[in-house]
């Protein structure tokens, strides 16, 4: 069985993981991620990226440029991606903070997160404190007839 502290190690690596992930999937340079691209539904085509950039537009001399795959997206020289780092991380937070959206993007950290909410992990005094409650706390039950 692994100790608290083990577990502890172990969220944060995970949760570093999940963030430098969620970093390279929302900062790189895919048609998503593109401030000036707009989905629009195409009959018999689903959904289609349509750039919106007017220098683009201009160089193209159309009215309508689409950037719908990885490789239009990383030749373009005006790419402005609509995510920064701080916003990233701020997204994740606030996944991490909700346990419904945490258990349905990460179940892995929220199952940790649900192991690790009882322990106090802040100090080696906090961590004694939680230790000797607990003792006296079973031994308050064996003594008051209270074992269920």
């Amino acid at each position: 069985m692994r100790t608290n502290r083990e577990v502890l190690e172990r969220f944060h690596e995970l949760r570093t993981d999940r963030l430098r992930r969620r970093k390279e999937q929302f900062l790189s340079q895919i048609p998503r991620n593109c401030q000036f691209n707009t989905r629009m539904r195409v009959k018999g085509q689903g959904m289609v990226g349509f750039c919106q950039n007017p220098i683009v537009l201009r160089q193209a001399r159309t009215k309508v440029f689409v950037c719908n795959d990885e490789a239009t997206a990383e030749r373009c020289r005006v790419f402005n991606c609509r995510n920064t780092h701080k916003s990233v991380e701020d997204d994740f937070e606030e996944i991490m903070k909700s346990p419904a959206r945490c258990g349905n993007d990460y179940p892995k950290l929220a199952m940790l997160i649900w192991f690790l909410q009882n322990y106090p992990s802040t100090g080696r005094a906090a961590r004694f404190k939680y230790d000797l409650g607990k003792i006296f706390s079973g031994l308050f039950r064996v003594i008051l007839f209270r074992w269920w």
